[in-house]
């Protein structure tokens, strides 16, 4: 089998609905879950702000990138680092 027809098996299974996801029942062992991108992203806003790293904005801009703290990996490194 190939790595093609793998995968295309996998995301074929997603297309046609073969998995279902219960939200109800994700809700019910989880009640705090994220639920959204933008729930995501404010969380990690206010997290940063709360640990005095600033805003997400402000973390991911260029002259604030720190090796001891990534939030995106750059590809300045030609992919060579660590993630």
């Amino acid at each position: 089998m190939s790595f093609r027809d793998n995968f295309t098996g996998f995301w074929n299974v997603w297309k046609h609905d073969i998995i279902t996801r219960d939200y109800a029942l994700l809700d019910e062992i989880h009640p705090n879950r994220i639920r959204t991108a933008e729930q995501w992203f404010r969380r990690e806003d206010q997290l940063g702000k709360d640990l005095g790293k600033g805003s997400l904005w402000e973390r991911v801009q260029p002259e604030n990138w720190r090796s001891d703290s990534p939030i995106l990996k750059g590809s300045a490194d030609a992919r060579t680092g660590t993630l």
